[in-house]
């Protein structure tokens, strides 16, 4: 946290291929811990749902009550809309909104959700207590946060290793506190949740833990996204890296990616309040 004011985080910025590898990939299933407390008419809100694809399973989950889905992007809203129509989802809706500034009044919603969001926010706290204001007596959020630094990886070499360091630095200077990922109940419960719960998995950011050369190849591509992106670019400017390191970590990556035996997964962290 960089002056403890609400919002201090650096602007979250996605490039439009890690959007279309990663992130419009997702499905209800990285809701499913939430799923056996969300029940037909309830009033969703998915915080931060960038394209759009949670959500539309989110609404499946609660129709004919109604989801709404708010992110500071108009494009990947735009992306959320389409999608929307694509399957036919009518109740869903996508608007424009921040976390931190909810445009609904006290009481509107039943259930909330956000999945990676809290990762990315300075002072988690204070929207997780503009989610709760939005949420009526006995409603329930879900929230899943993947900033854990812990990685497991089977080959590794020091250049894989440097890879998550960059990546580390890069999420640490976007946000500037450390990670929260194994605090979520105490978040929760700071935020005024009266009641909490959690649990954890083993994820990729192409879905589940990475054990076959097709999915350790997409991960491998994931990562090449961001080190030839957005991670390699800040990572080259604030002075941690060189291009002919990156360049280096780029043909580890790859490599690993073709490794027969490979293996990589990193936690997820997910916890369950209720008002």
């Amino acid at each position: 946290m960089r002056d403890g004011q609400p919002g201090t985080e650096r602007p979250y910025r996605v490039e439009a291929e890690w959007n279309r590898a990663v992130f419009a990939r997702r499905t209800g299933e990285v809701a499913a811990f939430l799923a056996p407390h969300l029940r037909a008419g309830m009033r969703l809100l998915d915080c931060g749902c960038g394209p759009g694809s949670i959500t539309v399973d989110l609404a499946r989950a609660v129709a004919p009550g109604e989801a709404i889905g708010i992110d500071l992007r108009e494009d990947a809203l735009a992306q959320g809309r389409a999608l929307a129509r694509e399957r036919g989802i009518a109740n869903v809706t996508f608007e424009t909104a921040s976390v931190y500034q909810l445009p609904y009044p006290d009481g509107s919603f039943q259930a909330a959700f956000a999945c990676a969001v809290l990762q990315h926010l300075a002072t988690p706290v204070a929207a997780l207590r503009e989610m709760r204001r939005v949420l009526q007596p006995g409603g329930v959020i879900g929230i899943v946060d993947g900033s854990s630094t812990i990685t497991f990886r089977h080959p590794t070499n020091p250049l894989l290793d440097r890879w998550d360091q960059l990546r580390t630095l890069e999420r640490d200077y976007n946000v500037g506190r450390p990670s929260d990922a194994l605090r979520l109940r105490a978040l929760l419960r700071e935020a005024g949740f009266a009641r909490t719960q959690a649990s954890g998995d083993l994820v990729t950011e192409a879905g589940p833990s990475a054990g076959s050369l097709e999915a350790t190849r997409r991960v491998a591509q994931n990562h090449l996204i961001r080190l030839r992106g957005m991670t390699g670019e800040l990572a080259i400017a604030q002075g941690w890296t060189t291009t002919h390191e990156l360049d280096q970590i780029a043909d580890a990556l790859t490599t690993w990616g073709e490794a027969p035996d490979a293996f990589y997964a990193r936690p997820a962290f997910m916890a369950i309040g209720w008002v």
